[in-house]
């Protein structure tokens, strides 16, 4: 069989034995955006057996180290984690990826399917890692024909964010309003939250290998275009004066701009709180442009409106699946008028054949990816486990195989006091940070929840110490009780 894609789920008991004792490290990267489906990926792990780290993304090279797991499910493997993995794969653990962000692509540039294929060829990151899960086949199907991994470790799986918009985890949706239009913003690239400027955010595409005069052109799209697409908020503020029009700011995005572009305008609420899909769950309508979130909402049976009119060609190709999937406004009245009339929206959007589009990028909307990755990672432990170590020294290293001075300083200083609190002092020196930390109570509750939902064992979880000394980590562990 060519394509690897799991779709049914074996029935196990709440523990399977031949699990029970393998250490699973999840590293999660973005909270706001990702803890729900990561914490349900851990409690399918945990369900089976297998012990559960949580492990922020910024502190895994101080604390992994340390805790040696058999396993690392890695946010992404690109150059700029390259030293993390070597080290990974020098102490043992099993390395495998499942990408926070793996569906809205380009048609041809550096993340296209193929290019992007060819590049982690190329790269020899496929070397470091042994097994890697994706949102759809179309991704997958590349992978498989240019990427240098074998086979047997290439699954499509789908992606457990999405999971909550299926039953029965969708009784967890909630939102504090409701009945309003939501605009979800997608201008990180000059509006950045965690880099300086939109230069460094350049220097970070080029990093990534985006060809120069590709980054050039639209940064300068971008820019061409944000003040028009602020300018059409506004209109859509003031021509609904009655209706709340929530901006929500992608979350690698400076929500301050939008702050202060739109303070005296009543009705515009600047909010990007809690879970995206809670957001969509309430919103009566979802107005965009070029944003990921489009597909979101179509997959949860709502109308994503596109602000085509603004789109340019370069900017689409960067992304085409959510102009694609989307309900198109040609002009400022259409818009209106689009948010105006729910009749009129359900008359001019194909909903299947927007699900007919998304389905080779995102794989079942079923609730079940998180259940079939856990299968499936833990099967492939289970066949080819390997030895994995501690290390003092990589830990002192922050897990990198050529560690920058910042990062043996942090490390000295987190082998003396823990993860925890070197964490918090560079928190201090690095708000940007600020958002990546793994608050535990949330992951109690949702535990909680998902134990509520799916009748699974009793998990308990608690913050990990060093077994050096006993200093608190950044990262958490679960387990059954």
């Amino acid at each position: 069989m060519h394509n690897l894609v799991i779709r049914e789920i074996k029935k196990s008991s709440h523990s399977d034995n031949e699990h029970a004792g393998r250490k699973v490290a999840v590293v999660i990267d973005n909270p706001l955006r990702d803890l729900r489906g990561l914490v349900l990926l851990a409690y399918q792990f945990a369900k089976r057996g297998a012990t559960v780290f949580l492990v922020p993304m910024y502190q895994q090279g101080y604390d992994l180290p340390l805790l040696a797991p058999d396993l690392v499910v890695m946010n992404y493997a690109r150059e700029s984690n390259r030293s993390l993995l070597e080290s990974y794969r020098t102490l043992g653990f099993r390395v495998a990826v499942l990408d926070t962000e793996g569906g809205v692509l380009s048609e041809c540039g550096l993340d296209s399917p193929t290019n992007w294929a060819n590049s982690f060829r190329n790269s020899g990151l496929a070397a470091l890692v042994d097994d890697y899960c994706f949102w759809g086949e179309a991704v997958q199907s590349a992978f498989r024909l240019y990427s240098g991994i074998n086979e047997s470790g290439l699954a499509v799986t789908g992606c457990p964010r999405y999971d909550i918009c299926n039953e029965p985890w969708a009784r967890l949706l909630h939102y504090h309003r409701n009945g309003f239009v939501l605009v979800n913003t997608n201008f990180s690239a000059i509006n950045p939250a965690f880099t300086r400027s939109a230069e460094d955010e350049q220097r970070l595409f080029r990093d990534q290998g985006w060809d120069a005069a590709y980054i050039q052109e639209l940064f300068e799209e971008l820019h061409e275009v944000f003040p028009r697409y602020l300018n059409t908020i506004e209109t859509i503020a003031r021509a609904m004066p009655n209706r709340v029009i929530q901006v929500r700011p992608h979350p690698f995005e400076n929500g301050a701009l939008y702050r202060k572009r739109f303070a005296n305008i009543s009705n515009v609420v600047i909010d990007g709180r809690g879970d995206i899909f809670d957001a969509i769950h309430g919103a009566d309508c979802i107005v965009h442009l070029n944003c990921g979130s489009a597909i979101d909402a179509a997959r949860m049976g709502k109308t994503p409106i596109s602000m085509e009119f603004l789109n340019t060609e370069i900017m689409r190709r960067h992304a085409p699946l959510p102009s694609r999937i989307s309900c198109h406004a040609a002009n400022v009245d259409d818009l209106l008028d689009l948010i105006n009339d729910p009749s009129l929206r359900a008359a001019r959007y194909d909903l299947s054949k927007a699900r007919h589009e998304i389905e080779p990028w995102y794989h079942l909307s079923d609730g079940k990816a998180a259940q079939r990755i856990a299968e499936f990672l833990l099967g492939r432990i289970n066949k080819m486990p390997r030895r994995a170590c501690r290390s003092l020294k990589a830990a002192l290293r922050g897990g990198r195989s050529r560690p920058g001075i910042r990062q043996y300083l942090q490390g000295v200083l987190g082998l003396l006091i823990g993860s925890r609190t070197a964490a918090a002092v560079a928190v201090l020196l690095q708000r940007s940070r600020r958002g990546k930390v793994i608050d535990p109570v949330v992951v109690s509750e949702l535990i909680l929840r998902y134990r509520q939902l799916d009748g699974g064992p009793e998990l308990q979880i608690r913050r990990l110490r060093s077994p050096i000394a006993g200093q608190p980590l950044s990262s958490f562990i679960i387990t059954q009780a």
